[in-house]
C-alpha cells in the first residue's frame, strides 16, 4: 500500500512539474513553425523590394522632370515655353514632395535561417508577430496608395494645372484641357503600377490560417493528467 501511495505521489509531482513548463513542440513541428517564418520573411522581402524599386523609379522620374523642364525655362526666351516649363516643373516637383512624404517601405530586414533555428520558441512567436504586423502594414500602404483620396488629390492639383494654363496664362480651353489631361494620365499610371502584391499576400495568408491570425495565437496546447492508486496518466492535447 505504501508503495502505491509513493508511486502515485510521484506521478502527481510529475504531473505539476509538467503543467508548470512552457508548452513544447517536437522536431517536426518546430521545423514547420521555421518554415512558415521563413516563407513569411521572403514574402516581407520580396514587398519591400517592389515598394522600393517602385518608389525609386518615380522620384527619380519626377527629379529629372523637374531639372529638365527647369533648365529648358532657364535657357529658353519663348515666353509660351518658359510658361509650360515652369508650371510642368512645379508639378513635377510636387510629385517627388509627395513621394517623399508618403513612403511606402517599412525598413524590413529578414534574419539569417541558422539564426532563427537558434532562437527559442518564445522568440520565435514574437518573431512572427512581428513579421506579421510588418505584413499587414505592407498590405495598408498598398491599399492606401490606391484609395480615392489620392485619385482626388492629385486630380485637384491637376485640374489647378489646366486652369493655370486656361486663364493664368490665357490659353485656349483646349490647351488648358489637355494640359489637365497630360497629367492626369500621368499620375494615374503611378497610381496604378504602385505594388499591390502585399494586400494579396496579406489576405492569402489570413486564408491559410484557418485557425485564425497568427500562429501565435494557435499555440494554445492544453495539459490533462488523471492519477489513481493503481495508476496514471497525462499527455498534452493541441
Amino acid at each position: 500500500m505504501n508503495k502505491l501511495l509513493v508511486l502515485a505521489y510521484l506521478c502527481v509531482q510529475f504531473v505539476t512539474l509538467a503543467f508548470a513548463n512552457e508548452p513544447g513542440m517536437d522536431s517536426l513541428e518546430l521545423t514547420r513553425f521555421d518554415e512558415r517564418i521563413i516563407r513569411l520573411q521572403n514574402t516581407l522581402q520580396a514587398n519591400e523590394r517592389n515598394a522600393d524599386g517602385w518608389w525609386k523609379t518615380w522620384t527619380i522620374l519626377y527629379g529629372a522632370a523637374t531639372v529638365g523642364q527647369g533648365a529648358v525655362a532657364i535657357a529658353t526666351t519663348d515666353k509660351s515655353t518658359r510658361e509650360d516649363m515652369l508650371l510642368g516643373a512645379g508639378t513635377t516637383i510636387l510629385g517627388v514632395a509627395s513621394q517623399i512624404l508618403t513612403p511606402v517601405c517599412t525598413h524590413f530586414k529578414p534574419i539569417e535561417k541558422d539564426s532563427i533555428a537558434k532562437l527559442s520558441l518564445a522568440n520565435k512567436q514574437r518573431l512572427l508577430e512581428k513579421d506579421e504586423k510588418i505584413l499587414e502594414k505592407q498590405a495598408d500602404i498598398a491599399i492606401a496608395g490606391k484609395s480615392w483620396q489620392v485619385h482626388a488629390l492629385f486630380g485637384v492639383g491637376n485640374l489647378a494645372s489646366g486652369l493655370i494654363t486656361w486663364i493664368g496664362f490665357k490659353r485656349s480651353f483646349g490647351e488648358g484641357v489637355f494640359n489637365f489631361a497630360l497629367n492626369m494620365v500621368i499620375t494615374e499610371t503611378q497610381i496604378w503600377t504602385q505594388p499591390v502584391r502585399a494586400k494579396k499576400a496579406f489576405k492569402r495568408y489570413i486564408q491559410e490560417d484557418s485557425r485564425g491570425f497568427g500562429y501565435s495565437s494557435t499555440l494554445t496546447p492544453e495539459w490533462y493528467g488523471q492519477v489513481s492508486p493503481a495508476s496514471c496518466s497525462f499527455g498534452l492535447r493541441f
